[in-house]
């Protein structure tokens, strides 16, 4: 069975829906794995993102219906469920209904792809909790200023709840460093911070502000196929943050025990 990894944060304005696009597509080009993503963000910026890959379904679907049969994407491609503002109805959903249809339906996707890439809204609700109740790992991406860090807590509280209650292979695998200025000794005394409290979970690597990353997302493609010089270096610290990320995720797949598995 595929990974499962959702990028979560209970603050907005994170990069959040920037790092899952860019995460898939690096599973796709770097991995040559098939890659379903799953956007349960009611804005649909990944879906923009990737609106050149095939549409298998709305994401609003799988907590509707039991899916049919699985045709995954081949090797190096990516497939869309995408989202929608339909998204927002489902937090009035009755959980007890929705949430195992929406697990069973990302356990069918798990099973046809190499990886499953879930995007989630920037709040707790009803589809967070669901993807944390199906999901393997959790990738918490966060901008270091004071209310992001407070975010980091919210979020870690949330993740080993669910793990508690409805889920023991869920694992936190990773919180990247996103839109780090060098220059700002407010954001070097933060980081100190979070590394001091949050040392096992944080990744030794940061992603800088470049303007090459929305750039290329809003050209449609990942920022190192974006044909300009200030790409290079953006591309270089994406890729060694990725590099580590998967290696925790496979270290901390590995680490549930046999008889939690699905």
């Amino acid at each position: 069975m595929g990974n499962v990894v959702i990028f979560g944060n209970q603050k907005g304005g994170v990069g959040k829906s920037t790092l899952a696009v860019l995460y898939a597509c690096w599973l796709a080009d770097a991995k040559r794995q098939s890659v379903c993503m799953v956007d349960l963000d009611a804005q649909a910026n990944s879906s923009k993102s990737l609106s050149r890959f095939s549409t298998i379904a709305e994401s609003v679907e799988l907590f509707g219906q039991e899916m049919g049969p699985i045709v995954p994407s081949r090797e190096g491609a990516i497939a869309l469920a995408a989202g929608s503002r339909k998204l927002a109805d489902v937090e009035l959903a009755r959980a007890d209904l929705v949430i195992p249809l929406f697990r069973g339906n990302v356990r069918r996707l798990a099973q046809g792809f190499d990886s499953v890439v879930i995007d989630t809204p920037p709040a707790l609700g009803l589809r967070m909790s669901a993807a944390l109740i199906a999901g393997h790992a959790v990738v918490c991406p966060i901008e270091l200023e004071e209310y992001s860090i407070d975010g980091v807590a919210d979020m870690l509280r949330t993740v080993f709840g669910v793990r508690r209650r409805y889920n023991p292979q869920l694992r936190l695998a990773a919180i990247v460093l996103n839109r780090f200025n060098p220059h700002s000794l407010r954001q070097k005394a933060a980081m100190q911070d979070l590394a001091l409290n949050f040392r096992e979970f944080v990744i030794p690597a940061r992603i800088s502000t470049r303007s090459a990353i929305p750039e290329a997302l809003a050209a449609g493609v990942p920022v190192w196929r974006l044909p300009k010089s200030a790409a290079r270096e953006a591309s270089l610290e994406v890729m060694q943050v990725f590099e580590l990320l998967q290696q925790r995720i496979e270290a901390s797949k590995a680490s549930v025990p046999a008889d939690t598995q699905a």
